[in-house]
């Protein structure tokens, strides 16, 4: 399966899809887990989406907890807004 470099939102995530960390950037504020992860070429990160949502639920938690090797992904749009200027 081809991956494409499209950019996801929060509606098109479903459990168990192949992902890269770059398409996942524009959901901000959600807490990703991905599994079975590989370092790409191009620097970007794929894997599989297993968990996508509040930090604060003990599925979230369990996935830390248990000895696969996860990746979280968390856009933090705080942060993002840090680097923004407005003209007033």
């Amino acid at each position: 399966m081809i991956l494409t470099k499209q950019k996801y939102t929060i509606n098109d995530l479903h459990k168990d899809m192949r992902v890269r960390v770059s398409q996942l950037s524009g959901i901000l504020d959600t807490c990703m887990i991905l599994l079975d992860t590989e370092l790409l070429a191009d620097n970007d990160v794929e894997g599989t989406l297993v968990y996508f949502g509040s930090g604060n639920t003990e599925e979230y938690t369990k996935w830390f907890q248990q000895e696969k090797a996860i990746t979280p992904v968390f856009f933090d749009s705080a942060e993002l807004e840090d680097g923004v200027v407005y003209d007033e």
